[in-house]
């Protein structure tokens, strides 16, 4: 039973070259931990679910199942909670007129398009799902061409990748971020960050880049040589590497029900065991006489050789039996089905079956999990929410930072405190509603800086901002100018024009079980 990944802290107040290597090395035997972890969990995932029990029985007969609900339950997280990328949004309280003018936050999220971050969160999304954390890195694009993005952007293997926290500090900041990466001889290379310093370091044994330090009796503390791309300032003056993670306790999505799916692979190989086991069965024969050949051993059937026996002079009556265990299948199957119906329920992941009887749309999304799996991913949003912001923080200091963004570039105005995260999941069945709620906001009065993004239905809502500002400002003014002038505002008078959202405002008075009058 797995039990999460372990943070590591350092009580150290301020890390730099005096200490860094000591405390490298009392981070690695927590971190060797998470990664043992993470890997077991990646290859349970891809199938590797060996049986937690040992055959004794027609050891011949060893049929192992594997039917691998880790796999289905990561692959609906990857697509419902992560199915469409984080966007970037202008935050509500700011003024809004001169951000439009000059769209930085459309030019940000192009940045991130140019570093194709759809595919890598995808990337990111498995190891936060499986492994309960994942880490990306943003860096200065060094190598930037016209077209390209300011920054770039990495997912790291949480296998190789680990942050050290404050003990010292109660907030528990970030103090030093590692990457490494292990030779053929398995020797590791480690980069660590702090926010001022870069390090690169051999085998946790002597820092390789930076300035010779001596001690205060003028001794060589380490053995330095300058590097050409790192030197010893950290260049963007922030922790590079960004800590996402699932849930506060850092445990996969699947993690939880191992035990259960191991059970369940355990009973379904015994199942098949018992079939092949019936077809290959041993027989039981009493008071049978088989013919004896030349020199007096007697000749057993063979396969498809056919057995007649006759009742004896004594009144015995011969038989040949299969040696079978009588299982209840029908009972047996159904078992199997209840079990993996309760782990995909355990863990948010809805039914596939379609219910018959005439629900409505709300009704059928609660039977069938539906609102568990989106009340679920409404709590995880609240989290990646914050890790997208951090995110963030580095990617607008690795822009400032760049050499290549042009001083008139509206990018370099554009503040952490401007933007916010947009996490949308594509519900096309909740289409309509969506879209005459929208509709029903911006014809009242509300801006639709607020309403694009309360409907949570466009992957870049800054980006239809701006391309649908001019068009809706239109539509306004020709609609309050008419409605001003009309006495009995024949606007609002029209079919349906009661209702506020079309698809679910009378479900209420319809439905047996919601407030309907039942007299």
């Amino acid at each position: 039973m797995q039990i999460g990944r372990l943070e590591i802290f350092t009580d150290e107040p301020e890390i730099t070259e005096k200490n860094v290597i000591r405390v490298l090395r009392n981070a690695l035997p927590k971190h060797l931990i998470n990664a043992t972890r993470c890997d077991f969990l990646l290859n349970y995932e891809a199938g590797e679910q060996p049986l937690q029990r040992i055959k004794t029985y027609r050891k011949d007969i060893n049929i192992e199942v594997s039917d691998n609900l880790a796999n289905e339950i990561t692959e609906f997280k990857l697509g419902f909670n992560w199915g469409n990328p984080i966007t970037l949004v202008q935050r509500g309280e700011q003024d809004s007129g001169k951000q439009n003018e000059t769209k930085p936050i459309s030019l940000l999220n192009e940045c991130y398009r140019a570093e194709k971050h759809e595919a890598k969160t995808q990337q990111l999304a498995r190891f936060v799902e499986i492994c309960g954390i994942g880490f990306t890195y943003i860096d200065i694009n060094t190598e930037y061409q016209d077209g390209d993005s300011y920054f770039t952007l990495n997912v790291l293997d949480p296998r190789t990748t680990f942050i050290i926290k404050s003990g010292y500090y109660v907030d528990h900041r970030p103090m030093l971020a590692v990457s490494y990466r292990e030779d053929e001889m398995g020797n590791r290379y480690f980069t660590c960050f702090t926010k001022q310093q870069r390090f690169e370091i051999s085998g946790a044994l002597k820092i390789k880049n930076g300035k010779i330090q001596k001690d205060d009796n003028g001794e060589q503390i380490t053995n330095w040589f300058e590097r050409e791309r790192s030197g010893e300032t950290n260049p963007l003056g922030i922790i590079p590497i960004v800590e996402w993670i699932r849930s506060y306790d850092r445990m996969g999505c699947f993690e939880r029900q191992i035990p259960e799916m191991d059970a369940l692979n355990i009973a379904v190989s015994d199942f098949f065991n018992d079939v092949d086991q019936n077809c290959q069965a041993i027989f039981h024969a009493n008071d049978i006489e088989f013919p004896k050949d030349e020199q007096g051993d007697e000749q057993h059937p063979k396969t498809n050789d056919w057995v007649v026996t006759n009742t004896t002079q004594d009144g015995k009556t011969p038989f040949i039996n299969p040696i079978a265990i009588a299982y209840d299948y029908n009972g047996m199957l159904n078992q199997f089905a209840f079990r993996t119906s309760r782990i995909k329920e355990k863990c948010n992941v809805p039914s596939r079956n379609d219910n018959s009887g005439g629900s409505t749309g709300i009704a059928m999304s609660d039977a069938t999990g539906w609102t568990n799996a989106e009340v679920e991913a409404g709590r995880q949003d609240l989290i990646k929410d914050s890790c997208k912001m951090e995110e963030v923080k580095v990617a607008l200091s690795a822009i400032k930072k760049s050499p290549y963004v042009p001083s008139d570039s509206p990018l370099l105005d554009l503040r952490y405190s401007d933007t916010k995260a947009n996490i949308s999941r594509q519900k096309n069945y909740e289409m309509a509603s969506k879209i005459n709620t929208y509709a029903t906001g911006v014809s009242h009065g509300l801006a639709p800086e607020h309403m694009i993004p309360a409907i949570n239905f466009f992957p870049d809502p800054q980006q239809v901002i701006s391309d649908s500002k001019p068009f809706i400002e239109r539509y306004l003014k020709s609609a309050f100018n008419e409605q001003s002038n009309t006495s009995n505002t024949d606007l609002e008078k029209k079919p349906n024009a009661d209702r506020l959202e079309q698809d679910y405002s009378d479900q209420i008075g319809n439905s047996p079980m919601l407030d309907s009058d039942r007299s």
